[in-house]
């Protein structure tokens, strides 16, 4: 039977965060039972802008599609670092990312959101679980998110991958926003997001987990191929997936290209590093 956790406030990241570094996971290849939930959570304005800002996106009318991950982002932690998780929470890489707008939400909506864990399988770099989020209005569901997880360890080369579609239609795409991301973008998504993950804040910390240099949030770059594409897609009826492919190491500058259809969009985002060649990070489908 499904353990049913409702919360009264956010759970406090920087103490989640702060416990992670003596939790290592564990060999089992269950996920405990349980749902994180909380009620009547009321969008901050102040919060709002600061995210939009930092993210690319206008302000006013509908939320960004990627905001209430935000909103649902403490509860997965929560779920990632509670008793019996298999996973170890830090050096955690997020690689896929699914949402689905069923409707518009505004700031005068009162959010219920509900959080769990699915689907533990191997990864051919180690292992991967699903975090799915459901945000619901008035007991209606108007999103939904699955979050995919990879925690390196042993290899499973058998194991099948997630695919991205071919970007052949981009062939001929060869203009397109270039973004420079700094050094500090890390820490500038980490203040609007409450994901202080040590892999995204500072090349010291990035290291002893596996990474050269620090590497951008992957829903940071996320949304902001989102906001970019944002006057061609719909409020509502949107599903977006999202494949990262390869880290953004910081700093970097980075090229978006996209292909437009009357009822979906497909982008890569690259970067170029002179004298060898593009490097493809993320592909962005979107169908409505």
């Amino acid at each position: 039977m499904t353990k049913e956790i409702a919360l009264e406030h956010a759970p406090d990241l920087p103490r989640i965060y702060a416990t992670a570094v003596r939790r290592r996971g564990s060999s089992s290849a269950t996920l405990p039972d349980v749902r994180y939930s909380r009620a009547g959570i009321r969008v901050d304005v102040d919060d709002l802008v600061d995210y939009a800002r930092v993210c690319g996106f206008p302000v006013g009318g509908a939320l960004p599609p990627t905001y209430p991950h935000l909103v649902a982002f403490p509860l997965q932690m929560a779920v990632m670092s509670g008793d019996g998780f298999p996973l170890p929470l830090l050096g955690a890489v997020h690689v896929e990312n699914r949402i689905e707008v069923v409707r518009p939400i505004t700031l005068d909506d009162r959010l219920d959101v509900a959080v769990w864990a699915a689907d533990l399988r191997p990864h051919h770099r180690g292992r991967q679980v699903d975090l799915v989020s459901e945000v619901s209005v008035r007991g209606d569901v108007v999103w939904r998110g699955t979050s995919t997880y990879l925690s390196r360890g042993s290899e499973h080369p058998e194991a099948t991958p997630s695919e991205p579609p071919s970007t052949a239609p981009l062939e001929r795409v060869t203009a397109g926003p270039v973004w420079r991301l700094g050094e500090a973008t890390g820490r500038a998504y980490a203040a609007v997001s409450g994901d202080w993950n040590p892999i995204h804040v500072h090349a010291l910390t990035a290291r002893p987990l596996g990474f050269p240099s620090a590497i951008a949030h992957g829903m940071y770059t996320y949304a902001r191929v989102l906001a970019s594409l944002g006057p061609k897609l719909p409020e509502s009826g949107l599903i977006s997936r999202v494949w990262f492919r390869k880290p953004v190491r910081l700093p970097s500058t980075v090229r978006l290209r996209s292909a437009f259809e009357p009822s979906s969009t497909l982008s890569v985002l690259e970067s170029v590093k002179s004298g060898s060649g593009d490097v493809e990070h993320a592909v962005v489908a979107n169908t409505w």
